[in-house]
């Protein structure tokens, strides 16, 4: 309602400054967002984003009651008739504009929320430097949408542009905040040339009616869009960081380390691992564990650290590609939809055909650069530690040396023995003998208590 509101007050329904004062307003401020909510987490804190709400909501205010005051008649004209100002009549309700504008708006979730998510929750880059990152996202937006140009052109060659940004989003060969921005810009451009050409051009905003339906189109593809992708991005980060904890654990039993370092801090570093901000658990973990080593066993956990980051942060990135291709594909979808429109009179041919260029240098941009990020994506390292089968795995000894590392490799074997004999993996095994929460979720699967010496001690043995 105040969004319609604030429609009237610009008169945005005619040409002139109003309207592009509406235009400009509604993608800035869909873009600019994230950075400004990043911007206040940092420097204050999450609820600065909603106190700063209300000195923005106060001028605003003033700004109404004032033109509600020059509306009223002068005190002469008391008796007089209100004039009630006639709207044109609504504009028809086109079913392929209103699909295209849903379908981007839903893909539009992956840069407004997705990037923010992956970049502070799940790579733990502090607020005011992942606002900085997403803040060319606006800059782009706002150039493109000066682009002069044929509606549908600029319509679908900007649905295009947010498809391969969104796309080379689920190609990303590192962990760096600025492997993000190329995707940002292509998706700001077109997010800049697609918005202004769907909602106001093919889908006429000239009367409130109208700026209500196109608002509804654009927030209810924003909230499907959440609903089903959120829950899907959550359950896949679960079972990810799962797998990084295995995966870690892993390393841990393989790293030369002393077997009883081992076994200390191996609840430290992964039974306590979630997905609110994986990253910086592990290294508030490690800098916990590391003043307990010196010499070469620092030398060793160190490698470990680099190690097991790369595979937390890999498997981050993961979690997040399901998300991200399927709002890409939205945004192809959308771009699909409308050049499926028939050119029915020669003019619409002859229009038609003139599309044909730019369409063709846009789709040459999304072309080279979701390449390029195929090919770096390809030819990047992923960590992966393998979890081997505890029966029959053929293992490389740690190598610690002397009386402890020969100790070492029969724990290790001994381990090996009892996952065989539960069922399990050994880093499962290990992680429910260190953690409690983990030992009541290894009965609920295995329906073995490893706790208790009465099964774990014959599993050991091979009995």
């Amino acid at each position: 309602a105040t969004l319609i509101g604030v429609f009237a007050l610009l008169d945005g329904g005619s040409d002139g400054p109003g309207r592009r004062l509406w235009f400009g307003a509604s993608i800035f401020g869909a873009a600019i967002g994230p950075a400004l909510g990043g911007a206040l987490t940092e420097l204050f804190d999450w609820r600065a984003i909603f106190l700063a709400q209300v000195p923005l909501v106060l001028p605003a205010l003033a700004v109404a009651g004032a033109a509600a005051l020059r509306s009223r008649p002068e005190p002469g004209d008391a008796d007089a008739p209100a004039e009630v100002p006639s709207e044109p009549p609504d504009s028809p309700l086109r079913l392929r504009p209103t699909l295209a504008l849903a379908l981007l708006s839903a893909a539009l979730t992956a840069v407004i929320f997705l990037v923010v998510l992956l970049l502070v929750a799940g790579w733990s880059v502090d607020p005011l430097a992942a606002a900085l990152a997403v803040s060319v996202l606006p800059v782009a937006a706002i150039a493109a949408a000066r682009v002069p140009g044929d509606t549908e052109t600029r319509a679908v060659a900007g649905c295009l542009l947010v498809g391969a940004g969104i796309g080379c989003l689920a190609l990303l060969p590192g962990d760096s905040a600025w492997w993000t921005v190329v995707p940002q810009l292509l998706a700001g451009a077109g997010m800049g040339l697609a918005l202004p050409a769907l909602a106001g051009e093919l889908l006429p905003e000239r009367t409130r009616r109208d700026v209500a339906r196109v608002l509804s189109i654009r927030h209810a593809g924003i909230a499907v869009a959440l609903a089903v992708i959120a829950p899907i991005v959550a359950g896949n980060l679960g079972s990810s960081i799962r797998e990084a904890q295995l995966q870690g654990t892993a390393a841990l039993l393989d790293a030369s380390l002393d077997p009883g370092d081992k076994v200390e801090i191996a609840p430290t570093l992964f039974a306590g691992l979630n997905t609110d901000d994986p990253r910086a658990e592990l290294d508030s973990a490690f800098d916990r564990v590391a003043p307990d080593f010196k010499g070469s066993g620092r030398d060793e956990l160190d490698r470990l650290a680099a190690q097991l980051d790369d595979v937390v942060t890999g498997a981050v990135r993961a979690s997040f590609r399901f998300a991200f291709v399927a709002t890409a594909a939205m945004a192809l979808a959308a771009t699909l939809i409308l050049l499926l429109g028939r050119a029915r009179t020669p003019a619409e041919r002859e229009a038609a055909e003139a599309r044909w260029r730019p369409l063709l240098a846009a789709a040459l941009v999304a072309g080279f650069t979701l390449l390029a990020y195929g090919a770096a994506f390809a030819d990047s390292e992923r960590e992966q530690v393998a979890i081997l089968d505890p029966c029959n795995a053929e293992r490389e000894d740690p190598g610690s040396g002397g009386i402890g590392g020969f100790l070492q490799d029969r724990t290790l074997e001994a381990l090996d023995n009892a996952a065989c004999e539960f069922g399990s993996s050994r880093e499962e095994l290990l992680l429910a003998l260190v953690d409690e929460d983990e030992r009541s979720d290894y009965e609920r699967t295995y329906g073995v208590d490893p706790g208790s010496f009465g099964q774990l001690g014959p599993a050991i043995l091979g009995l």
